[in-house]
């Protein structure tokens, strides 16, 4: 039964120290490296304790499968939380032809609070308007939604952006 009990809390620090790791991960490429610097000490402090315990009985697999799985599920946790978080900003590029968008997509998108931007071009079957959308990741969702229900035939990309300089007053 000790074998078992260190086995779940050899998971349980690996579910944890992992979980920190990925966040961490997220606030340096955000930079916000003194929080990253907080996460990245408790992170280590934890893995020797983990790790410690492992070598202590090296012998034994379920000490091994527990140090892995923990490894493993503090990956998917700490991935779940960095999306529940979802710090940052996207770019939503909405590609559609110019007849179906008719400018309904853009007022509605600005009537719900999204700036918009509209490209006008050429695609390979006529006129395409291509409507581009910077906004905070928490409200990705909502934004696709608009576009789903506004255009739904529209082609829409994403990615996160990378701001160089911060204008008016967004922080």
């Amino acid at each position: 039964m000790d074998i078992i009990l260190g086995a779940v809390l050899i998971f349980s620090l690996r579910l944890i120290d992992q979980t920190l790791g990925t966040l961490r991960l997220l606030y340096v490429n955000k930079g916000k490296s003194g929080l990253a610097a907080i996460l990245g000490f408790v992170e280590s402090a934890i893995w020797v304790v983990a790790i410690s315990r492992v070598i202590q009985d090296l012998n034994d697999p379920l000490l091994i499968v527990g140090y892995a799985l923990g490894f493993a599920m503090g990956t998917i946790v700490g991935s779940y939380i960095e999306s529940t978080i979802a710090i940052g900003d996207v770019v939503v590029r909405i590609f559609s032809s110019k007849d179906a968008q008719e400018d309904k997509l853009p007022n509605v998108l600005r009537e719900a609070g999204f700036g918009v931007t509209i490209i006008n071009g050429k695609g390979m079957e006529g006129e395409v308007t291509i409507a581009w959308c910077v906004t905070p990741r928490k409200k990705l969702r909502t934004v696709l939604k608009i576009v789903e229900d506004v255009s739904p035939e529209a082609y829409v990309t994403t990615e996160p952006t990378s701001p160089t300089k911060l204008t008016g007053n967004r922080k």
